[in-house]
């Protein structure tokens, strides 16, 4: 008997759960050792003691003791009771009750075992969990992926969340114990067991590009992945289809933009701020000759000039504080070549604005200096024209007093007086400074030209006979002409005389001998060839193209042969103008002229003049001898030259006319404002100090309408007329006239 209490007093002592023994009056008969330990107390403040006095009285627990007076009467009744209680030394707790009547005393009082079981953690957790599942479900119902749920014994679908149904259009109810393929996704899965190992071992299988077919037979792309959910696979099922598209536009703008700066001319790079090539087009790679990969390990400052380095970093300085910034400097290909380029640097940000980089676009100089140097020869050019007009222009006043008092001298001497020979060389001489003086105004296009329908063919087999005899016998004369008629517009004497100089040209560049080609042929020039070349107009051209095979040009005379006074013969051989008035003649029939030439391979020369109407001008009419008259009528001569003023009063006065003269066109105005009743005829001077000619006319035709005027000038009207003048027919004398001239003029004014 004694082993067998000490048995169940080791069982009632080892027992995890806190145990009481209470008698009828709810007093602690016995407590195990669990008890003393969970609730902290001790024997002697619980043996004896009432349960409810128990920690002073904290162990009044609600309905314990309704549920204890319960129990007594009953035999075999075991009841639990879970409570949420506040105790003295553990604080609050949940604890699952135990109760039952064990036995009976002696005396026939019950006996009470009260177990305590502390279910606070377990509880916890339980509420965890159906947070976790309440969490989980709101997650499956709510996601975007479809998500659905398999058996893992042969793939049934458990359940499938709303997104499928979206997805899909198949619902959750029609999707429920039928499989993936069944509803459209086209996963393999015939295998289904082996799928489950796989995925119990890593936990997770991924499916990319999966097509799905929806309800109504579109098409969607779709990523599945499967993870494992204890007795169940998941499946989530998301849509790519977008981004897909998206991937795929990006991917489309991504080669455009390749494409696109690879199609640049420009250069264009971006580098790092560590100085490293991170980007760059295909033209870097065309202009400098080094591949990606030599590229890829080099630094912007690799490709340039070593003088040029300091820029660029300069220019990166600027971009970086200011934005951007602009340098000139030189760019050095693999092989040594320099090229000239202007760099354009960006500052490069991220969104936050942080700087990350620099971007660069470079240009090609190349052909900018060219047409900027051609521009610089043009306006060169146009100078020294304006240069030479102006002296043509002040030489024929000079010339004008010495043929006109020549002339006179003339008429006084009888014949066989050895002065009126000496005068005739005179006059002969300024005859030839006459013609050198319209040379220069051929030059500068301030020279009238006789234009008339020509065929350049023609023209060029008229000359040939002319030609074969400037030539020296050592150089072979060839002419290769086109197979139409080339009519153009032009005074034929003008390019003859064009002809001649370049063969000139051609015969002295081959003093050992060599071949004279003169070539025709119809020309068609585009808008791409004037962009490319810098010169022309587009339309149709007869081109004359004019090679030799002599020592040709440098560079820098190419530049320098078309300016008057430029040669590179020697010291009397001569006179620097014949290139110019070529030039002059081709630009004042609104062609052009190039040249091309090496150093020892010769020289061409090619003429462009586009091409005219075919019909011919009406001839002009025979001049007629008029007879000098002369008349007593009041003639205004305005002339800031005095020389000639004088000349033309001497001559005018000489013939009965009573002359009136004007230094400047204000003193023009003043006189004529004097005198305007009876002055007939006024002769003006085109350019005047204070006022020119056109000016003065317009000012003396508003006090007397009626008054004729005659201009003179060593420009020609034309040119006059397009310089400002009115539509109105103006009679006009070119300088140097004669005196006989002038005075059949002045009387054909005055009778008309």
């Amino acid at each position: 008997m004694l082993i067998e209490i000490d048995y169940f007093k080791n069982i009632f002592n080892t027992v995890r759960d806190a145990i009481l023994i209470l008698d009828e009056d709810m007093r602690v008969v016995s407590a195990n050792r669990s008890f003393f330990t969970i609730f902290k107390v001790d024997a002697a403040n619980t043996i004896g003691f009432l349960l409810n006095d128990l920690g002073n009285g904290q162990w009044d627990i609600p309905n314990l003791h309704v549920l204890l007076e319960d129990i007594l009467p009953k035999n075999d009744t075991v009841v639990d009771y879970e409570i949420e209680h506040t105790f003295e030394n553990i604080g609050r707790k949940i604890m699952l009750l135990n109760a039952c009547k064990i036995r009976e005393k002696e005396d026939g009082l019950p006996i009470i075992l009260l177990a305590f079981e502390d279910i606070t953690e377990r509880k916890r957790l339980e509420d965890l969990l159906i947070e976790s599942e309440e969490r989980y479900r709101r997650i499956f119902e709510t996601a975007s992926d479809g998500i659905v749920l398999l058996e893992k014994q042969e793939g049934k679908i458990a359940y499938a969340n709303q997104a499928v149904e979206i997805m899909t259009g198949y619902p959750n109810e029609e999707c429920i114990g039928k499989k993936l393929q069944d509803i459209g996704i086209s996963v393999e899965m015939s295998d289904f067991p082996a799928i489950m190992q796989q995925l119990n071992k890593n936990g997770i299988i991924n499916y990319d590009d999966v097509v799905v077919k929806t309800k109504t037979g579109n098409h969607i792309e779709a990523d599945i992945y499967m993870v494992d959910r204890a007795k169940l696979a998941q499946c989530n099922i998301r849509d790519v289809s977008e981004r897909k598209r998206a991937a795929e536009t990006l991917k489309e703008e991504k080669k455009f933009i390749e494409n696109a700066l690879n199609s640049m001319k420009d250069v264009f790079f971006v580098f790092d701020l560590e100085g490293r090539l991170i980007r760059w087009n295909e033209t870097i790679n065309t202009v400098t000759g080094y591949n990606d990969k030599e590229i890829a390990l080099m630094k912007p400052l690799e490709l340039l000039r070593n003088n040029d380095a300091w820029k660029i970093s300069k220019v990166i300085q600027t971009a970086a504080r200011e934005g951007s910034a602009t340098v000139d400097v030189l760019l050095v290909t693999k092989d040594g070549r320099q090229i000239s380029y202007e760099f354009r640097a960006s500052r490069l940000a991220d969104n936050t604005g942080k700087l990350i980089g620099i971007i660069g676009v470079g240009s090609d100089l190349t052909e900018r200096n060219k047409l900027e140097s051609q521009l610089h020869h043009s306006q060169k050019m146009e100078a020294v024209g304006t240069l030479a007009g102006g002296i043509a222009h002040d030489f024929n006043n000079i010339l004008n007093v010495i043929l006109g008092y020549g002339g006179m001298i003339m008429d006084t001497l009888e014949t066989g007086c050895p002065s009126k020979e000496h005068m005739r060389e005179v006059l002969i001489a300024a005859d030839r400074a006459a013609e050198l003086t319209k040379r220069l105004l051929v030059f500068c296009r301030k020279q009238d030209v006789e234009v008339k329908p020509v065929n350049i063919n023609g023209l060029i087999l008229g000359l040939q006979n002319m030609l074969s005899r400037i030539i020296i016998e050592s150089i072979e004369f060839d002419l290769y002409l086109a197979d139409r008629p080339l009519i153009v517009l032009a005074d034929a004497g003008q390019i003859e005389q064009v002809l001649i100089n370049l063969a000139t040209n051609a015969k002295d560049a081959m003093p050992e001998g060599g071949r004279l080609t003169i070539s025709t042929s119809l020309e068609e020039l585009d808008e791409a060839y004037v962009a490319a070349y810098g010169y022309g107009m587009p339309g149709r051209y007869a081109l004359i193209a004019v090679a030799d095979t002599g020592q040709g040009m440098e560079e820098t005379t190419q530049q320098k042969i078309f300016e008057p006074f430029f040669t590179t013969k020697g010291i009397g051989e001569g006179t620097g103008l014949g290139l110019a008035i070529c030039y002059g003649i081709i630009k004042q029939h609104s062609g052009f002229i190039k040249v091309y030439s090496e150093p020892g391979k010769g020289t061409l020369l090619k003429i462009y003049l586009p091409l005219g109407e075919e019909a011919a001008c009406p001839d002009k009419k025979t001049a007629v001898a008029v007879p000098v008259m002369g008349g007593n009528e009041t003639v205004l001569v305005a002339e800031d030259n005095a020389s000639l003023r004088t000349l033309t009063r001497i001559v005018l006065e000489s013939f009965g006319y009573r002359v009136i003269s004007a230094v400047d066109g204000e003193d023009a105005i003043t006189k004529f404002t004097e005198n305007s009743e009876s002055i007939g005829l006024a002769l003006l001077d085109m350019i005047m100090p204070k006022k020119n000619g056109k000016e003065v006319s317009d000012a003396i035709i508003k006090v007397n309408p009626g008054v004729k005027v005659l201009f003179s000038s060593g420009y020609t009207m034309d040119i006059i007329k397009s310089e400002g003048s009115s539509a109105i027919d103006f009679d006009f004398i070119h300088k140097p006239y004669p005196p006989k001239d002038l005075l059949i003029k002045v009387r054909e004014i005055l009778d008309r």
